[in-house]
């Protein structure tokens, strides 16, 4: 199969290449999204410090190996005094939330606040928070606008929609400006394969299929009795890349006395379990068998950002689709797969 990697690397060389060098730290910089996030500041020519516990070495970022409530934290953030803190560190795992919710309330909450607080007097201009779409809870409205009301239905969820209501008493006590961004569904790896998704068991969709691809293995689909197109699940798959370029984009815009405010960061499109199947099928050449079972608990039928309000507020917009978001998880599975022959 021919693939697509590298036809739109040269993007890498094209965002805010001449923008004022700036002093950023990064929590959870070593993750999936904070990879995406660190090479990116990197390559604009920005100082760029990584605040993560996994030792993972990014090429041209200075890296501290701490938790957030690492108690070395405020130190660092006065030592270096970046101005802008991008805040990725966080529990993710929806299901756990519901059973260990005390980690995510600790992690995702008390930590940011110490983080925040640290912030303010270390004097940092602007922060940026990884929120997500998790915060709209059980989505019927599409797409969905950041006008649509909040209504949580996991401690994770809730954990992301209480740092957005802090961040604007926090802006009018003590200056400190925000970006909030709500992900919708990251999917695919960089286009030039220098990072990608690399939890095990894989627990998205995306690299679920490309791992059962290589393996040639049947894939599993959870419900078809949706109200949906297919039947099956809908989602508003957002490359991971497209993902990376909202901070960068969101920061500069700060950076220019921009105002602070809450984006969806989505593809502004929806698509089906099925329709990716039939595309990692067009993609690999590759005839994919499926196992049919029941709904998995807490799955919501559709997501679907309005992505409007981002494009028109600093200029950002996706430039890939899901045939680059299956043709760049996959190869770079293969990647992986490769290395470890």
């Amino acid at each position: 199969m021919q693939g697509m990697v590298g036809t739109s690397v040269d993007m890498l060389h094209k965002t805010n290449m001449n923008e004022e060098a700036k002093t950023v730290l990064v929590t959870g910089g070593s993750g999936y999204i904070g990879g995406v996030v660190c090479r990116l500041l990197v390559d604009a020519g920005h100082n760029v410090v990584n605040l993560d516990r996994a030792k993972k070495q990014i090429p041209g970022v200075n890296q501290y190996p701490f938790d957030i409530d690492n108690h070395q934290v405020k130190g660092i953030i006065k030592l270096i005094k970046p101005d802008t803190i991008i805040h990725l560190a966080a529990d993710h795992e929806v299901g756990r939330s519901v059973t260990e919710p005390n980690v995510f309330y600790k992690n995702n909450v008390a930590n940011t606040i110490d983080l925040l607080d640290h912030a303010v007097e270390s004097g940092v201009k602007n922060f940026i928070f990884s929120s997500s779409s998790s915060v709209y809870g059980d989505i019927d409205t599409f797409p969905t606008t950041e006008d649509t009301p909040k209504a949580p239905v996991s401690p994770y969820g809730l954990s992301k929609s209480i740092i957005e209501d802090i961040l604007p008493d926090y802006e009018k006590a003590y200056g400190i400006k925000y970006i909030a961004l709500r992900y919708f569904n990251a999917a695919g790896a960089m286009p030039d394969l220098s990072h990608g998704y690399t939890q095990d068991p894989a627990s998205h969709i995306v690299p679920i299929i490309s791992r059962k691809v290589i393996a040639g293995d049947s894939v599993e689909v959870f419900g078809t009795d949706y109200n949906t197109t297919d039947g099956t699940c809908e989602r508003d798959y957002t490359h991971v890349f497209d993902i990376g370029t909202a901070h960068l984009s969101s920061m500069n815009y700060l950076n220019d006395g921009g105002d602070s405010g809450i984006f969806n960061i989505g593809a502004g499109d929806s698509q089906s379990v099925k329709q990716v199947i039939a595309e990692f099928e067009a993609v690999t050449g590759e005839s994919i068998d499926t196992i049919e079972t029941d709904r998995r608990a807490g799955d919501p039928p559709k997501t679907f950002a309005d992505n409007k309000l981002a494009l028109e507020t600093f200029g950002w917009s996706p430039q890939y689709g899901l045939k680059e978001i299956v043709d760049h998880s996959y190869q770079w599975e293969l990647k992986k797969n490769k290395g470890r022959k």
